[in-house]
């Protein structure tokens, strides 16, 4: 894995990088925004979706959300290979969750974020979630998949070929 026009770091400091960058990321990304927009929430209680038993869903959604994430990034550290935006991978993943969707990893954030709002019962912390996927979409399309069409060719084209970007197929 090698960041462009830089050495690759060693596998410690790859690992201490990738998980250090988890936990900004999430701290921000999955805990502090989705706080804030649920507190703007209760001020607003026209921001409120009345869920009843269904908010329970929401709690479901995180748990697998946050199982989606770390499987992902467990297993891209097991195989050596980057978990972080502008890092070359030196491994293309197409086991485990990676064979039924090709994003397992950030699918989990959203899984956590749409979860959230569900629980919360917010609609401002759901018009998040989906503006963050939309983000997700946009970065993956125009940014990470075209680079790993450079690192990996025709398998990768392949392998777009048989696995979704974002909603796993169970065959």
């Amino acid at each position: 894995m090698q960041r462009l026009g830089h050495r690759p770091p060693s596998r410690a400091r790859q690992v201490v990088m990738t998980i250090a960058g988890a936990i900004v990321l999430n701290a921000v990304v999955t805990i502090s925004l989705p706080w804030a927009l649920i507190r703007l929430t209760e001020r607003y209680p026209i921001a409120t979706m009345p869920l009843g038993q269904f908010r329970w869903f929401g709690v479901l959604m995180v748990t697998v959300g946050v199982w989606f994430y770390v499987w992902s990034l467990q297993r891209l550290l097991a195989r050596h290979t980057s978990a972080l935006p502008g890092q070359i991978p030196s491994a293309l993943e197409t086991a485990g969750l990676y064979r039924r969707v090709r994003h397992p990893l950030l699918l989990g954030v959203i899984g956590i974020l749409a979860g959230e709002a569900l629980a919360a019962q917010s609609w401002l912390a759901l018009a998040y979630a989906f503006t963050y996927w939309a983000f997700l979409d946009r970065f993956v399309a125009r940014y990470e998949e075209p680079s790993l069409h450079r690192a990996f060719g025709p398998a990768y084209a392949e392998y777009c070929r048989h696995v979704r970007r974002w909603w796993p197929h169970l065959r």
